[in-house]
């Protein structure tokens, strides 16, 4: 009930009727009354006063009020100008729910410190007044649940931490810039209004608003929206219109399990792509305004059943399908698309990929190019990192004939381009005739070109992220500023830029954009213009003389080796292998929308062009649009939208058919923008990345230049959803702090803060999805490896125990930019003496960003058994798990040119005592190799990179000598070669991997060629065919062959006859081998078959006994396993005595597998049964004779090669234990062992 305040009578007034004349005080609100006059009813009822609502503020209305105030749980004081809240007011109404201030004068220090006692209020409106910030007094309002700000100049929230029962926030017409940080602790937010400010971003911290129903970010300048708004739980509108919003990024979207929202707002913006996978999520979205040109078939069609949807498109310039069809609605689009899709043909479309140095204007650049019409970037912290995706289209692009054969700008042919474009795009060169692109009939016209622009950072510190995504075929766009332009600045703006593209592949397609030209003359532009062009063709003579010199040096040589012969081919690739450049600079301005059509037309005739684009604006089959709309609905619904091939292969072959199709629709989709293959990568070639922008963000997370300000977060309960390595959800701030300086400082991430890092982009409440992302930075792209911290004790655990519960970090060396620490030369200068094994792989001009980084991960993985020491930005120091041997990589800049120097070195660590035996040459190599092998695949995928290979002699440390560890044929034929700085005779072991190490992966094939040996065994023993004698051989060969435990845990030997392990023997529980064995001899046979070599051998020469050559397994060359230095000089001095006698090896067994415990390394099954036979029943089976080895091969030592062995050694071996087995006794086989 509500009625007006009765007058009051003045005071003194002797009469009762005397009262004062004037306006209505209040309107009073009161509660509890049962008639319009109680007093009239026989039991009168008191009312309570519950609203009051004042028309002014004087001290006499406020006493009147007196009586009731106990009481008043509403007091509305709106709309009477008044420019402070008295005291009076707040000691009334200590009981007040509910206040309005609105719509008065009220600044920041208008309301009292009492204000802060009203612990009852719950709803407040501030709005229409003249506050500039939060007031100080309503932070302390506990219970304050309902707050307008609407119609002030606020541009801050921060200090409203205590509302925590925050449900309505109305923060509409006010200055804000940033709002959702300040907000996140207001997690029972259901009503927010943010419309009408300056907000230029909306922030990853909305995904904490589970409860929020209504969001309204209207009239603001919003670019991008994340997808945590879209996938808010509760979220039943969204209004986002009148921005600046460009793209609608994809996102996990299942419809089965996805809420719907009744309406998504995102009218008068600057959409250019339909957004239609909202249509799934929503009842109602309406882009109207925007600036779409075509509605997808692929998006409409999944409408088909849903006729309650609406869709508005007004006021957008569509060409497809026609306006009338739109306007009529969603129904009758879908009729459309289902009536004309038959005819309906899409053509391949192409990535444009958009690089430049910082402030070269590529945003700007990109999103006037996209919109069509002036934009000009403010460089929003959206677009500060990483790689940004826009998709365009051009219309109307009708078949051409092929340009004339380019005149081509190469890294040999500094030639121009003859093509020429105007400025204006309107002067075109028609002297075309050959024949139009194969691709397409000459019937069809006005095709749709489709493109997908990546805007790649121009910071230099992406220059090694982003070489991952910088592939071909693609139209490369390089931006520079023309007006910040100076010719000391055409290395930075242009020339780098070039030599990056160049080094990851030199068949580029490039236009050349001059920014900024509206900012300068006529004349000055054409002057910067001519001197870009002069210095660029210079550059590239630059580089062309130095490929050609390295020509000159290998052709002026009276003899060219296979080495020689392979970098020749390799320079001539590099001196022919074409890319195109634009003829002129095109010079463009975004302020003023000039240059754009010289663009546009330059990127159409390359598109047109076959030579360089084959498959560009081919028609598409409808198979492989429907495998398309396929795999974008499977990345949609998919938390991580990554895939294994093989199951994808197996989906799409289950669904369409046609497995064998999808190579080369995966490929189509790759070079499209669609999904990311990396087919020629091994690492990669396994996984399809279904969402390229979402890859791109994870990248972004991590890799970014302004991580310091990236990572300055206020904890608080930000990521109280994240389940940590302890089990617990949430982090303290000074935890955070702690990790964060540990990454900023050392390039080491804790397990932690990475998934901090990536909680905006994986749901974190469970640890799968974080650890599949994990497993592929980590394994797949040679991100980092794991280290743990010292306890008690400054430093880090390079090479933690893999299985270790402790180990939690991961260095990533990108970002460990520490010094060389003192400790690896205290370690490294004492040994400087010793035997050592180094060389380098030089790059004269340009070393690829981040291949240092990619091998030092390589190398620290456990197959390679390096125990890392140390690991600073340009090296890494580590010693061998097995081998006495310490181990450095490490690379420099040169001074004088772009070129850099790596280096390896390996040295022996045996310190200085002139007894020790020092680790061979040929050891070294079985460690260097497979770590050279994986620098050899990472280069491999840098097709224009220049290198040159060399080794150090180690007599006079210059590097005098051709590195030959990839065509290793010729030198493993030599003794010595000798150096042509020294003129010494150098041993070749030091100059190449012996030819016993033949093989192209070491670790790899080792394996391979075990598992074979053991299958032929295996399949051999249960042979039914063979003699009487053969089941026992073939028994006795089954129950000597080791398991697979065994052979993985076999010892290395350094020396002849020494294991690295002292303390082990060989008995009937270790059948190792040790000094007096040969692997398959029992004590018996070994003791006879030393007798003979005893009875038989004259003086051994002292080179025999001191070969330092040793093979895979530590065996040294002339050192037989099991015999010692003297015994192997006898074997040699016999064997070389008759070393003119040769026998033919089975060819059916070569380079099979490995040798095992039990068997000569160095015999096929064939010869081992010959040589057990003779010494076990004195018979005479034949040998087989010579064993070729094909010397070219890296591989492991062959079937019929003794190691230390040559093949005449091997034969005239063969031929004794032929002739000399009388003395061998009957028992002497039944005697292995165990």
């Amino acid at each position: 009930m509500s009625t007006t305040a009765r007058p009051r009578r003045r005071p003194g007034s002797r009469g009762g009727n005397s009262v004062i004349k004037g306006p209505t005080m209040a309107h009073v609100g009161f509660q509890g009354a049962r008639h319009m006059h109680p007093e009239r009813l026989p039991s009168a009822k008191r009312e309570r006063t519950l609203s009051v609502r004042l028309f002014d503020t004087n001290e006499d209305t406020l006493e009147s009020m007196d009586n009731q105030s106990s009481n008043v749980k509403i007091l509305m004081v709106n709309g009477l100008n008044m420019n402070n809240v008295s005291e009076g007011i707040v000691e009334r109404m200590q009981h007040l729910q509910k206040l309005d201030l609105s719509e008065n004068q009220l600044i920041d220090t208008s309301l009292p410190d009492s204000f802060s006692t009203l612990d009852n209020l719950v709803e407040l409106n501030l709005s229409n007044n003249k506050f500039t910030k939060l007031p100080p007094s309503i932070k302390k309002l506990r219970n304050l649940s309902r707050l307008s700000l609407s119609f002030n100049t606020i541009d801050s929230l921060k200090g409203l931490e205590k509302l925590k029962k925050m449900q309505v926030l109305m923060l509409d017409h006010n200055k804000f810039t940033s709002v959702f940080k300040d907000i996140t602790h207001m997690r029972k937010l259901e009503i927010l209004d943010c419309s009408s400010n300056n907000i230029r971003e909306v922030g990853l911290d909305v995904r904490f608003l589970k409860n929020l129903r209504e969001l309204n970010v209207t009239k603001n300048r919003i670019s991008v929206l994340p997808t945590d708004v879209f996938q808010l739980n509760s979220l039943e509108s969204l209004k986002a219109g009148q921005n600046q919003i460009s793209k609608i990024p994809m996102f996990n979207m299942n419809p089965q399990h996805c809420h719907c929202l009744s309406e998504i707002d995102l009218s008068s913006n600057v959409l250019n792509k339909f957004p239609g996978h909202l249509l799934v999520i929503t009842k109602k979205l309406d882009i109207s305004s925007n600036r779409i040109k075509t509605l997808e078939w692929s998006k409409i069609k999944k409408m088909e059943l849903q006729t309650d949807k609406d869709l508005y498109v007004e006021g957008n310039p569509l060409t497809f399908p026609p306006t009338d069809i739109c306007e009529c609605g969603l129904k009758s689009m879908v009729q459309f698309f289902q009536e004309t899709q038959l005819n309906l043909k899409v053509y391949q479309g192409m990535k444009i990929l958009v690089l430049g140095a910082p402030g070269s204007g590529k945003t700007s650049f990109v999103q006037t190019l996209v919109d069509g019409q002036s934009r000009l970037s403010e460089e929003m912290y959206e677009k500060s990192a990483g790689i940004e995706v826009s998709d365009m289209t051009f219309e109307n692009i009708a078949n051409k004939p092929e340009p004339p054969p380019n005149v081509t700008v190469t890294k040999a042919n500094m030639e121009i381009h003859k093509k020429r474009l105007s400025v204006h795009g309107k002067e075109r060169s028609e002297d075309t005739d050959d024949e139009v692109s194969s691709n397409a009939s000459s019937s069809e016209h006005n095709k749709t070109l489709n493109l997908c622009i990546w805007d790649f950072c121009g910071n230099p510190f992406y220059l090694y992220p982003h070489y991952m995504f910088f592939e071909q075929p693609a139209i490369a766009i390089l931006t520079f500023n023309m007006y910040t332009y100076t010719s000391d600045k055409f290395d930075e703006m242009v020339s780098s830029w070039f030599d990056w593209m160049i080094a990851k592949t030199n068949k580029l397609v490039v236009l050349l954009v001059g920014t900024h030209a509206d900012k300068l003359k006529k004349e000055k532009m054409k002057a910067v213009c001519n001197e870009v062009k002069a210095k660029l063709q210079a550059h590239a003579e630059k580089q062309r003389q130095i490929v050609q010199k390295k020509i000159d040096e290998i052709t002026e040589k009276p003899h060219i080796s296979q080495t020689l012969s392979s970098q020749l081919n390799a320079y001539s690739l590099l001196l022919h292998e074409k890319f195109v450049v634009q003829s002129e600079v095109i010079t463009t301005s975004a302020a003023k929308n000039t240059g754009y059509e010289t663009i546009a037309a330059s990127v159409e005739m390359l598109a047109n062009d076959s030579r360089q684009f084959p498959h560009v604006l081919r028609p598409i089959p409808t198979f492989w649009l429907d495998v398309e709309s396929f795999v974008e609905e499977r990345g949609n619904t998919m938390v991580v939208p990554i895939v294994k091939f093989d199951q994808l292969k197996d989906e799409i072959g289950e669904k369409f058919g046609m497995k064998h199709l999808l190579n080369t629709i995966l490929q189509y989709l790759h070079e499209t923008g669609k999904v990311l293959w990396f087919s020629n990568n091994a690492a990669l070639k396994g996984h399809v990345i279904l969402r390229p922008a979402w890859f791109f963000d994870i990248f972004r997370a991590i890799f970014r230049h302004d991580l310091t300000e990236k990572l300055e977060i206020e904890v608080e309960d930000s990521f109280k959803t994240i389940v940590f390595e302890d089990e617990t959800s949430g982090i303290t701030q000074s935890k955070y702090d702690q990790m964060k300086e540990e990454f900023l400082a050392e390039g080491i991430v804790d397990r932690d803060l990475l998934k901090c890092m990536l909680s905006h982009l994986l749901p974190l409440e469970t640890n799968g999805p974080f650890y599949e992302v994990l497993d592929l930075l980590l394994n797949n792209l040679d991100l980092g490896y794991l280290v743990s911290k010292r306890p008690r004790e400054n430093g880090y655990n390079l090479d933690p125990e893999k299985d270790s519960m402790h180990s939690r970090k991961y260095l990533i060396p990108w970002f460990r930019n520490v010094p060389e620490p003192t400790s690896v030369q205290e370690l490294w200068e004492p040994i400087a003496g010793n035997q050592r094994l180094a060389g380098i792989c030089r790059f004269p001009k340009y070393m690829p960003p981040g291949l240092f980084e990619m091998l030092s991960v390589r190398a620290h993985r456990d197959k390679n058994r390096l125990k890392f020491l140390s690991h600073w930005g340009s090296g890494f120091h580590a010693r061998h798990r097995e081998e006495k041997l310490q181990i450095m990589f490490s690379y420099t800049r040169h001074e004088t040119d772009n070129g850099t120097t790596l280096r390896f070195e390996f040295r022996d660590d045996h310190g200085s005592d002139p007894h020790a035996d020092s680790v061979s040459a040929a050891a070294m190599w079985t460690i260097l190799l497979p770590i050279l092998m994986d620098f050899e695949e990472l280069l491999h995928s840098y097709t224009g990179v220049l290198v040159e290979r060399l080794m150090e002699c180690p007599n006079c440390k210059m590097l005098s000598f051709i590195g030959e560890w990839l065509t290793p044929k010729e030198t493993q034929g030599m003794p010595t070669r000798p150096c042509a700085e020294c003129h010494e005779e150098i041993d070749t072991a030091f100059l190449a991997q012996p030819r016993e190490k033949k093989r192209d992966d070491v670790r790899l094939n080792l394996a391979r060629m075990r598992q074979k040996r053991r299958d032929a065994l295996k399949g051999s023993a249960g042979s039914k065919l063979m003699s009487v004698q053969a089941p026992a051989r073939h028994g006795r060969r089954a129950a000597i062959m080791p398991t697979e435990s065994t052979l993985m845990a076999r010892p290395s030997v350094s020396t002849a006859g020494e294991s690295e392990n002292d303390n082990e023997t060989c008995d009937e529980k270790n059948p190792r081998r040790s000094t007096g064995f040969l692997p398959g001899l029992n004590a018996e046979e070994m003791t006879s078959f030393m007798s003979k070599l005893e009875n038989d051998t004259g003086d051994a020469s002292k080179s025999d006994s001191e070969a330092d050559v040793v093979t895979p397994s530590g065996q040294a060359v002339g050192l037989l396993p099991g015999l010692n230095p003297g015994e192997m000089a006898s074997l040699m001095s016999k064997i070389g005595n008759d070393s003119d006698k040769e026998s033919n090896a089975d060819s059916e067994m070569h380079n099979d597998s490995p040798p095992a415990f039990g068997v000569l390394p160095g015999l096929n099954p064939g010869e081992m049964e010959s040589f057990m036979n003779k010494y076990a029943n004195k018979t005479g089976t034949d040998s087989n004779g010579e064993s070729e080895v094909d010397e070219g091969e890296f591989a492991a030592p062959e079937m019929g090669i003794l190691p230390g062995l040559n093949p005449e050694q091997m034969a005239s071996f063969m031929k004794k234990i032929e002739n000399d087995t009388s003395n061998m006794t009957d028992n002497d086989s039944d005697n292995g062992l165990e």
